[in-house]
């Protein structure tokens, strides 16, 4: 099992730390990710502006957060010339029996940000939960994780769908970083490749979601 950027002592002190194989690496690196380079937004300010173009966009009640992620993900790419990635959260067996919880997975748009000290920062666009709490405005992966987790625990970062599947007992959670045309989880094991443009059918069920 490969897991990336893990902090090993917070997950010790939980009680929920397994033995496995750590490794230290660049986003780019991640096989999830292949040779796909995102946008990088270049303030703040600028990633606010686009994070509120997507907030005023409606769905329906009763659509999927797989769904809007495309949608917003396809927004950035066709009106602003942006390439995301996505962020998949991935609620484990473990997780949704202690806590009693239902969701498999929650995803949203994920883009790099330039921080005002010079430093970037991947943020998640997510404005169907966290608009409110956070002044409608993108935020920190590790923010989002602990909006839906519970205890504060970090989840570790996977290249591996499989992993996620066979390692439902390890920890609560687990996060996945691809590319913006990834509509479901199960497409990065059914794809040998990672996917380099939009597939028609998906934005056709992405589509079914708006009013």
């Amino acid at each position: 099992m490969k897991i990336v950027n893990s902090t090993l002592m917070r997950l010790i002190a939980v009680g929920i730390f397994a033995s496995v194989s750590i490794i230290s690496t660049n986003a780019q690196e991640l096989k999830t990710l292949g040779s796909y380079q995102p946008t990088i937004i270049d303030s703040e300010g600028a990633a606010q502006c686009l994070f509120q173009k997507l907030s005023a966009i409606s769905f329906k009640n009763n659509s999927g957060c797989y769904q809007r992620a495309h949608f917003w993900s396809f927004q950035l790419s066709n009106q602003d010339n942006i390439n995301s990635m996505k962020v998949f959260l991935f609620f484990t067996a473990r997780y949704q029996r202690e806590f009693d919880y239902v969701w498999m997975y929650h995803v949203a748009p994920l883009l790099p940000v330039k921080k005002a000290d010079g430093s970037i920062e991947e943020m998640v666009f997510d404005p169907t939960f966290v608009s409110k709490i956070y002044d409608n405005k993108p935020i920190s992966i590790r923010d989002w994780t602990k909006y839906f987790i519970f205890p504060d625990v970090e989840c570790p970062l996977v290249e591996n769908y499989q992993d996620y599947l066979n390692y439902q007992e390890r920890y609560y959670c687990y996060i996945m970083k691809t590319p913006m045309f990834t509509y479901l989880p199960e497409n990065l094991d059914i794809e040998k490749e990672v996917r380099t443009s939009w597939r028609s059918g998906d934005l056709d069920q992405m589509k079914k979601a708006l009013k």
